[in-house]
């Protein structure tokens, strides 16, 4: 019988802890009222209509329209409201970083972008989409 109650003891211990450690973690810190990057997640096309690119949770592609073949990727970032950073690689430059921060216009549906290296270019969303 003593063995039982043991055996019951360090049951009810092993599952106390367990809870204590799956528990809610509260955080007292600064809370972010909404997640820029929903502002740009989606299909942006570049005005010259060459490619198309996908922003998705930090993540950023580039295709040819023609081919849909992957061009470029990497990941993006939000430095301010309207600024975004895109830091990608693009293949056709065997795999060369590049750094582009780009302001988000026109009710959320442009992007002027401007490189490191000073060139200028502007993605669009089709059809009035969202993210």
């Amino acid at each position: 019988m003593k063995r039982i109650s043991l055996a019951f003891s360090a049951a009810t211990m092993a599952l106390a802890l367990s809870a204590c450690q799956t528990g809610p973690i509260r955080d007292s810190g600064p809370v972010e009222a909404s997640r820029p990057t929903d502002a740009i997640q989606g299909q942006w096309f570049d005005t010259s209509g060459v490619a198309f690119s996908n922003f998705n949770n930090g993540v950023f592609e580039s295709r040819a329209n023609d081919t849909k073949e992957k061009i470029a990727e990497g990941s993006y970032r939000f430095v301010s409201a309207t600024l975004i950073q895109i830091n990608f690689r693009a293949f056709a430059r065997q795999g060369a970083q590049s750094l582009v921060n780009c302001s988000l216009v026109n009710a959320g549906q442009q992007l002027n972008c401007t490189s490191s290296t000073n060139q200028q270019f502007s993605l669009t969303r089709r059809g009035g989409q969202t993210g």
